[in-house]
């Protein structure tokens, strides 16, 4: 497997829940994909911003996505392809 950077700005919902992000669906290339499962999570202070990355599975589709919680914005930063 090898990975493609992507670095798109995507639209997820997600739930915010006891200082947990849980990403539940996203859209990227007008397709909606339901996250099956998170496999890592980790996080990373840039100045007063944190940056959360999720690793994500979607029915095959592997991938990285991110979310700036002063930008507000989520990104789906690169993808995984057989």
């Amino acid at each position: 497997m090898t990975y493609s950077v992507v670095n798109e700005k995507i639209n997820v919902l997600a739930v915010f829940k006891n200082g947990t992000i849980f990403p539940y669906v996203f859209s990227w290339q007008e397709r909606k994909r339901k996250v099956n499962k998170v496999n890592l999570r980790y996080q990373e202070r840039i100045g007063s911003a944190i940056n959360y990355y999720f690793a994500i599975e979607s029915d095959g589709f592997i991938g990285k996505i991110k979310y700036n919680n002063e930008s507000m914005i989520w990104t789906l930063e690169e993808i995984w392809v057989e």
